[in-house]
């Protein structure tokens, strides 16, 4: 008798545990369909510059592009060296970033990692042995070479990253004529302009090179009608005093689409970046404005 109860008892246990375990499953599925939807729907905004840095450091197009405006460059000094006035001191003034040091692979692991700048940019100047960028070299061992003052103008941090950044440039073989002519970003500092102006107190700016529409002036209107506007109004100058390179990666371009805050969310620069594309639409045959 006392073996029947207890294997009945045991039958009972065994069901109970049976039908209760797959509610507790049915339970935590939604939860969990929950949180992979949660994963999917958050947008991965760094993930999207993907393409951009595979392309930057891949392509033979960007090498041919560095290549040609370096090229250009070159040829553009010549003639201002042959007609420059008695006396006269010209300089050229370079960005740094993109313009003569390859920054990609910090970019490289924003894509890759989800993160953003500025985690891990300090860490990358720090580094100090950025590749030069395709013509760069060639171009400032000619400008050295002629007594043409070399001023490179960046927006990194003059406090924390001047050692660095000439110790990248010396090793990489980069005429550095003076520590004066390197010159990053003061604290409280807005812009190139002033540094800019410093140097036109005693030479003549006959050329500026870089990836980014503020390396050359600020446009008075930074909306993306007035850097439309400010690209047709100097267009006698690209190629000329102006020498453009490739950047898709980043750049002011981009603080443009959301009205320079950068404190949005993902969401919102998704959506801002989504916005300014002209679409094909299949349906309707006609190109129209993202919505």
């Amino acid at each position: 008798m006392f073996k029947k109860k207890s294997s009945l008892l045991l039958a009972m246990l065994l069901l109970l545990s049976a039908c209760s375990a797959p509610a507790k499953k049915e339970a935590e599925a939604p939860k969990q369909q929950t949180e992979t939807q949660e994963k999917k729907d958050k947008v991965n905004l760094p993930s999207q510059n993907l393409m951009a840095v595979t392309w930057y450091q891949t392509s033979a197009e960007a090498k041919a592009l560095y290549t040609q405006g370096y090229n250009a460059a070159k040829k553009s000094l010549e003639e201002k060296i042959k007609n420059k006035a008695k006396g006269e001191k010209l300089a050229v003034v370079l960005d740094l970033d993109e313009t003569v040091l390859d920054n990609s692979p910090i970019q490289a692991y924003y894509a890759i990692n989800g993160k953003s700048y500025p985690e891990g940019w300090h860490e990358w100047v720090m580094y100090a042995k950025a590749d030069v960028v395709y013509g760069a070299k060639e171009f400032l061992d000619f400008a050295n070479k002629n007594d043409v003052s070399i001023y490179y103008v960046t927006d990194r941090n003059a406090e924390t990253e001047f050692e660095a950044t000439k110790k990248n440039l010396l090793e990489k073989e980069l005429p550095l004529q003076s520590d004066g002519n390197l010159m990053l970003k003061a604290k409280g500092e807005k812009g190139k302009d002033a540094r800019r102006k410093k140097i036109e107190e005693t030479h003549k700016i006959v050329m500026l090179v870089g990836d980014n529409l503020h390396d050359f002036a600020t446009p008075e209107d930074g909306s993306l009608k007035g850097r439309d506007k400010f690209v047709k109004d100097h267009a006698n100058d690209w190629g000329d005093k102006y020498i453009m390179l490739p950047n898709p990666m980043y750049g002011s371009w981009e603080g443009t689409l959301y009205n320079n805050d950068f404190k949005k969310s993902d969401e919102e620069k998704d959506k801002l970046r989504k916005s300014a594309l002209k679409v094909f639409n299949i349906e309707k045959n006609t190109v129209e404005e993202h919505k």
